[in-house]
């Protein structure tokens, strides 16, 4: 599990996220959503051991993640930013073949293990197809399976990701969310995903935190989140909740 406790990160003085303690465990979807500069990439950066908290602690498996190598860390958690890097000149199947190098070094030769677990990362993913095609040529819903693929290629305990969905239609969300959500249950992942849509993260989240102005205001399955109080709290509006046919909770301003 992830732990963190009494999380702080400030810039000068400017705090950006304060007093956050929470656990993640693995085989749950947990969803970081509020307004925009409420702290959910700053914490998600610091889950991942992109930047220093100021105060506090993170746990990974009951260890401080500061005494962890950056090797043996990244075999553990996975995290994709909200800017990729440049993937020039990439076909499909080299981008999720950077997944392996948390095991073997920039240099390491990729052995046939490692080749199996390319293969099944993108038989996984559905993207077999796109394994000689260059990454730039394909389409942001293509792209982002790629760059998932190289995730669990890494065969990591935790996905961290941070706005997946930001650059993709509302089909391909609702694609990339059902691949986010299988994976997890059948690979036992935790994933601790930035989502800005409320409703999407009811249908497809088991856990809601929500984060304003760097602190944490509420925190708890769909049902506890889901009622007019807590919603008004997150966003400031009032918000009507009705029942969707298909059995989730959708919210709409009044």
């Amino acid at each position: 599990m992830i732990e963190s406790k009494e999380l702080q990160f400030s810039i000068g003085d400017r705090s950006l996220l304060t007093n956050f303690s929470m656990t993640f465990e693995a085989g749950k979807i947990y969803a970081l959503v509020g307004h925009n500069g409420s702290g959910k990439s700053t914490l998600l950066k610091l889950l991942a051991q992109q930047q220093k908290p100021t105060a506090g602690n993170i746990l990974l498996n009951h260890q401080s993640i500061a005494s962890w190598s950056q090797k043996k860390f990244a075999q553990q958690v996975a995290y994709l930013p909200q800017q990729t890097p440049s993937t020039d000149s990439l076909s499909g199947r080299d981008l999720v073949s950077f997944g392996r190098y948390p095991w073997h070094g920039l240099l390491g030769r990729l052995n046939k293990e490692d080749q199996q677990y390319i293969d099944e990362a993108m038989e996984l993913t559905d993207t077999a197809g796109y394994a000689d095609r260059l990454v730039d040529t394909l389409s942001g819903g293509e792209r982002q399976r790629l760059w998932l693929a190289m995730l669990l290629a890494q065969r990591t305990q935790y996905l961290l990701l941070d706005e997946p969905l930001s650059a993709l239609d509302i089909a391909h969300q609702v694609d990339m969310l059902n691949l986010i959500k299988s994976l997890s249950k059948n690979l036992n992942l935790g994933v601790i995903i930035v989502i800005h849509d409320i409703n999407m993260a009811a249908r497809f989240c088991d856990h809601i935190v929500a984060l304003h102005s760097g602190e944490m205001i509420a925190s708890g399955s769909v049902d506890s989140i889901f009622n007019q109080d807590q919603l008004q709290k997150i966003y400031g509006i009032k918000m009507h909740i009705s029942e969707h046919p298909a059995g989730y909770p959708v919210a709409m301003p009044y």
